[in-house]
Formats: structure tokens, sequence, C-alpha cells
């Protein structure tokens, strides 16, 4: 296995890292409450650590009403007392430290809930308050009445709701319950950085920045333009069908909100560690150039690209997809096939095998790759019933087959009924067991997928420090190929075994189904082969 050369420029930490996402309320009850929290975080280190991950980014635990499972924050420096407290915290923090891993806290600086502080301090201003009236952003009726755009919220309906007491519209592109910020209010980005202070003096070791995108509108407030009606099929979760109704010109991802990161970075202090902290945005944008400019020198540090998340088990389709970042910005884009809002990889490719396959090759891509819990165990969607649907996707709009529910049944660590998770009725229902189980069968199994994931991040991590930042990506029919300095990956994406095109030299470090033949791909198959002494 190689080494590290003693003259490589060194690179930061989360450069090929491995980051693993918890969502917390899915992942263990340590109370019995039927929902996870922070202790039982704490209580499956031991699982995430023997992954092999860099690093662990945790889902909002402030206090919240719940009426976005805690994307909703009324309090973004205080703990819900339902996952914890401060000591837990600090526990949680001390653990991850121990074992070598860093943590990362998810932040929602696009809006805060309505019982926030802030808003009920603007509510009682009036429009004429000059405190924390201008913290959100409001704006006057238009000429009929209604509302002052067409702009739509990403859970239904307009983006505006009506405040009678003061007679304007305030803004919200997610639900009523969550009113934007107006960081075009040099107060606002002042509570944030010492929001973001405190959490680093808490031990955070960065961030992960909720729809970072989404945090400067447009101050004319224009119309955005109409689209053609969407179709109803293949519509992603995290977004109804309504609010895909119109181009996102002016109230996403305004050309100047990239310099907001900029000021942001120039005054955070320093990690625990002496590091600067780690910024890293979600960006929901289609035209990886935009998402490009947030990675300019200074802004953030990595940028998740909402390509893989949503492509086909397709040669050609993933081709196209990862040879998507330009030479600038390798090694930046976040990568990932799952998370918290989307469809489960299992599910949506049609199989664990081709999940794990496909994720050989994101895995091998310059940047940190996100892993989303149960992903390590070929977890699938959870079935929609409307009688027990959390999302308020599904319970407002009703549009089922859109829901983040689907993805955030409780992690199965056994076979039981109760999957081990709590001694409680769980907050959402559990989804299917996984194909080859439990994460306790799984463990106890070889050729389980948790262990041919396991597999995967150990030989990623003893080699990922030799290979340089830029990628060629091939395909041939079926077959694709992704070369990196000396490894090359491939996947057969067909249904028939093809002919393994072994380099002169390689050796084979890791396929993704056990057994098989040397000389063969096998259909949904992926090998890792690595040339010693190639650079």
């Amino acid at each position: 296995m190689p080494t590290r050369s003693p003259t490589a420029t060194p690179r930061p930490w989360w450069r090929d890292a491995v980051i693993y996402e918890v969502y917390i309320r899915s992942l263990a009850d340590s109370d019995g409450d039927g929902t996870g929290d922070l202790q039982g975080v704490i209580d499956r280190l031991d699982h995430i650590q023997a992954l092999g991950v860099d690093a662990v980014w945790i889902t909002p635990f402030f206090p919240s009403p719940g009426h976005d499972h805690g994307y909703d924050v009324s309090d973004f420096r205080g703990i819900d007392p339902a996952f914890g407290d401060t000591d837990t915290f600090r526990r949680l923090v001390d653990e991850l430290h121990e074992r070598g891993m860093r943590l990362l806290v998810d932040v929602v600086p696009n809006h805060t809930s309505h019982e926030h502080p802030w808003f009920q301090a603007a509510l009682a201003e009036g429009r004429d308050g000059v405190d924390y009236r201008d913290y959100y952003l409001w704006a006057d009726p238009a000429g009929d009445g209604g509302p002052p755009n067409n702009w739509l919220a990403n859970f239904g309906g307009s983006a505006w709701t009506w405040e009678p007491e003061s007679e304007q519209y305030y803004l919200h592109a997610y639900l009523p319950e969550q009113p934007d910020l107006n960081w075009r209010n040099p107060r606002v980005f002042e509570e944030w950085v010492a929001i973001l202070e405190h959490w680093i003096e808490l031990g955070a070791d960065g961030f992960r920045i909720d729809v970072a995108h989404n945090l400067l509108k447009h101050p004319d407030l224009p119309d955005n333009p109409v689209l053609e009606p969407t179709r109803a099929e293949n519509v992603p979760a995290g977004r109804v069908r309504s609010a895909r109704g119109l181009a996102r010109v002016y109230d996403v991802d305004q050309d100047d909100v990239v310099d907001l990161y900029t000021q942001l970075r120039a005054r955070l202090p320093r990690t625990h560690a002496g590091e600067d902290p780690f910024l890293l945005g979600e960006t929901v944008l289609e035209n990886p150039e935009r998402v490009e400019r947030y990675l300019e020198s200074g802004r953030l540090d990595a940028a998740m690209w909402f390509g893989t998340d949503r492509v086909p088990f397709d040669a050609a389709e993933v081709a196209q997809v990862l040879r998507t970042p330009s030479p600038d910005t390798a090694g930046r884009f976040g990568w990932f096939l799952s998370n918290h809002d989307r469809a489960r990889p299992a599910s949506r490719l049609g199989s664990a095998d081709r999940a794990l396959a496909l994720s050989a090759a994101v895995l091998a891509m310059p940047g940190p790759y996100l892993l989303y819990q149960g992903e390590e165990l070929g977890m699938i969607d959870l079935e929609i019933d409307p009688s027990t649907a959390r999302d308020p996707i599904a319970l407002r709009a009703g549009e089922l087959d859109a829901s983040r529910d689907r993805a955030r049944s409780p992690i199965p660590w056994t076979d039981e009924p109760g999957r081990g998770f709590s001694s409680a009725e769980p907050w959402l229902a559990h989804g299917p067991l996984p194909e080859h189980g439990s994460a306790a069968t799984q463990r106890g199994n070889d050729t389980s997928h948790l262990n041919r994931w396991r597999s995967l991040l150990t030989t990623w991590a003893r080699l990922r420090d030799t290979l340089p930042v830029s990628t060629a990506v091939d395909h041939h029919d079926d077959l694709l190929t992704l070369t990196r300095g000396a490894l090359a990956v491939q996947i057969n994406f067909g249904t028939e075994a093809l002919p393994l095109k072994r380099p002169a030299g390689a050796e084979a470090l890791w396929r993704s189904q056990p057994g098989g033949d040397p000389a063969t791909l096998r259909a949904a198959e992926a090998v890792w082969l690595y040339r010693p002494g190639e650079q």
C-alpha cells in the first residue's frame, strides 16, 4: 500500500475526508422518549469510529417548536432539552476528539422560528420599529392587497404571510413559522458571528450551513419568471411541486451573497485545535459555475454539489456529473448520494449493490464525501403512511412522494421489533430492514454491506493522501473508468458481466461485491485498481 511522499504539500484535513451525517432524532434514543438525542450519538460512537470516518456532522439540536424538526430554531445558542444539555454536548465533543474525529454543527442562518425572541420583538415593535423589525424582511401589500410579489415557499403556498397588526407581509422561504432573516442588516451579521463563536468556544470544528445560497434576496423584490408546469413523476424530495413553477432568479443565490462568507470567514476565531473552522455550504444549485463562486479564496471551504444525489445508474450520466468541477475548484465540492432530505441510494438506484458501486467512484473524487447515517447499512426508503407522516411536505402539502420522511426512519441497530433504537414508540415509523439485516447482524457477516463499506473506507484512508486532485473520467457503453493518479475505479453499469480492464502492473485493492472471477467485472460491481509507482 502506498505511503505519502515527504515532499508532498500538506492538504487541509477535509480535502478527501469522509464526514458522517447524524440525523440526531433517528440515530439512537438514550432516554426512552422515542427521539434520538446527543447521548444516543455518544453511545453509538463505536459504530461510527469503526467505519473510519474523519468527522461527524450533527443536525440541529437547538430549542425549537418542531414545525420543521429542528430547522425552525428559537434559540441558536441553546440546546433543546429533548436532545440533552451543554454538558452532554461537551462530552460529545471530547469523545469525538479523543477518537480523532471532528464535529460539525448544522446551523440555520436563513431563518428563525416565529417563536424566536427576535421575531417576537419585531412583531411587538410594529412597522415603525427600529431595533428588531429590520432583522426580518417585511413588505407592504401589492396594489390588489395581495402579497408583494409572486415568490413561492418551498413547502407550499406563497412565500409571504400577512401580519394584520402592522398591515405588512413577512417573507418565509419555507413554512410561515420560519420567517427569513434580513442579512442586509449588519446587526444580523454580528449576531451570527457571535453565534458561531459560541459553538467554536464549546468545541465545534466547523459548520454545515443550511441553504447557504439563500441568505440574500433582491432588494427590489421583483417577480420571479414563470416556468412550465412541473411533471408529476420523478420529483425529488425537499420541495413541493408548486414551488418548482418559478425560476429562482431573485429570491436565492444573489450575486453578492458570496461576500457574506468572505466577511464571516475573516471574523471567526480558530478552533480548539488551532485550525480555521471548516465551512461547508448547502448550495442547492443546478449550475456548477454558480456553486464555484462560493469556493473562491476566503469564502467557503467546500460546497455541497447536488448532482450525484439524483443521477440514475447510467454510465454516461454519471460520467457527466463527475466531470463537473473545474480545475480551480477540484477538491472542494462536497460529494454525496443521500442525506436527511433526499431518497436513500439503495432505493433510488434499485439496489444496495448499485449504491455501493456508485459510492466507490464518488468517494474517489477529490473533495469530502458526506456519508449519511444508514447508507453504510444499505438502508432503503421508508414507505410513507399518511397517518404517521411527520414531514410538513407530506402533512401540509399532501405530497407523500416528495416527503423527506422517506430518508429519516430510525437506524435498525438490531433485528428485533424496536430495532434497538428506543424502548418507546419511535418518533417516526421504522422502515424495512436492509437486505443484509440490522447493524448487529451485519457486523458479524464479513461480506455484509456494512463490512464492505468499512473495507472501502479503510482502503481510502491509506490511499487518499498520495493522490492528486485531478481526475479523468471516461465511459464506453456500460463501463465507466475514473482515474486519479495511481488509482483507477471501474464500474459496470450494465446487466451482464464485462472483462476487467486491468492496467499493466495494477493490483485490485477493493471490490464492491465479494468473491467473483478476478478477470471479470460483474453487473453493478465496482473495483479499485492501484498501479504502484504511478503518480
